[in-house]
């Protein structure tokens, strides 16, 4: 999808910063000694053969480009050694990427800006911004802030703040997640042996990990609707037990829900606007790693060094369909991909 669009030293420049983008959060953690429970290996699990055919050309393709971290799980005792589950017909094991525990890590990005001299302002959400060459951002509770410059960082969360290029190539997808109660080291060995993250290929994926207190984070069940279904538990606790029946009496410990922000072709949005409004979005689930090295591109871009920034902001992103329809288009959408997945064709 990006070698479509960009020659071969564009392509070489979008390749480096998502390879960048994970060695950028390693690189934060040392420096600024943020402890958020950094593990390595991920796992990218199919249901089915097609799910593997698919996982084989990305093998393929990475590799060509000298990606040295993948292999192929594709037997059941190879699997074994990393998942308790009869789920999967096979996986990529990626030694190069990993996980952490978000929460954590954030918390210790903004001590690491504040110390570097960063003011952040809780609290003052921005309801509109007035756009020229010096923007007025007014914040809730009547006050203003001019800047000539003014990055949009809100990805999903951004609303009718974002301009509406940005509206019309982001669909907030809610995800919900689910913790349960630590549970014993014993069972843990039995259901996620090595510690690798795991997340499956369907299009309306399941995706989890155990977290630096023997907790299993289940987290699935992404929503294209705005509808609020209420109780989420019982539908998050049937997917994990699907996968693992050995959690059947595992406790529930905590469950939330947020949203995510995609594109359709699942690849970051860039752009800048004539009068100096920088935005990235759409990060489609990889917004841990990928959010930071875009802020990067992004703070470069504004200190004179757009080389980057400008690459990724060739990339064209269609409109989701459906105009003032979009939702409920997407949300026909998207049960038609769960249906798929569902019968595995």
């Amino acid at each position: 999808r990006i070698s479509r669009q960009l020659d071969e030293a564009e392509v070489d420049i979008a390749w480096q910063a998502g390879m960048d983008a994970v060695d950028l959060v390693k690189q934060r953690i040392a420096r600024y000694s943020i402890r958020c429970d950094l593990t390595f290996g991920y796992l990218h699990a199919a249901l089915h053969k097609r799910q593997m055919k698919g996982l084989d050309a990305w093998q393929a393709e990475w590799e060509a480009r000298g990606y040295a971290h993948f292999t192929r799980l594709g037997d059941n005792s190879a699997l074994a050694e990393h998942i308790g589950s009869d789920a999967y017909v096979g996986a990529l094991h990626d030694t190069g990427c990993g996980h952490i525990q978000p929460l954590k890590y954030l918390h210790g990005l903004a001590r690491a800006a504040t110390l570097l001299g960063a003011r952040i302002f809780e609290k003052a959400a921005v309801k509109k911004i007035l756009r020229g060459p010096r923007k007025t951002l007014l914040i809730e509770g009547g006050a203003s802030v001019n800047a000539p410059i003014v990055m949009l960082c809100g990805n999903a969360y951004l609303a009718d703040v974002g301009l509406p290029e940005m509206r019309r190539r982001l669909a907030p997808v809610t995800s919900s997640i689910l913790a349960t109660r630590p549970l014993s080291d014993n069972m843990v060995k039995q259901i996620l042996p090595t510690g690798a993250a795991v997340a499956d290929e369907n299009a309306a994926l399941n995706y989890y990990r155990i977290d630096g207190r023997n907790r299993m984070i289940f987290g699935g069940r992404a929503s294209y609707t705005n509808v609020d279904f209420g109780d989420v538990e019982p539908d998050l606790r049937r997917r994990m037990t699907d996968v693992f029946p050995l959690l059947a009496n595992a406790e529930t410990e905590q469950v939330w829900s947020g949203k995510v922000g995609i594109t359709v072709n699942r690849i970051p949005h860039f752009g800048r606007t004539d009068d100096d409004v920088y935005f990235v979005q759409g990060f489609s689930g990889h917004g841990v790693a990928l959010s930071g090295q875009s802020g990067a591109m992004m703070a470069k871009a504004v200190i004179g060094d757009a080389s980057q920034f400008d690459v990724m902001s060739k990339l064209t992103h269609m409109p989701f369909p459906g105009g003032p329809l979009r939702t409920p288009a997407l949300a026909l959408g998207m049960a038609w991909f769960k249906l798929r997945d569902r019968l595995k064709l």
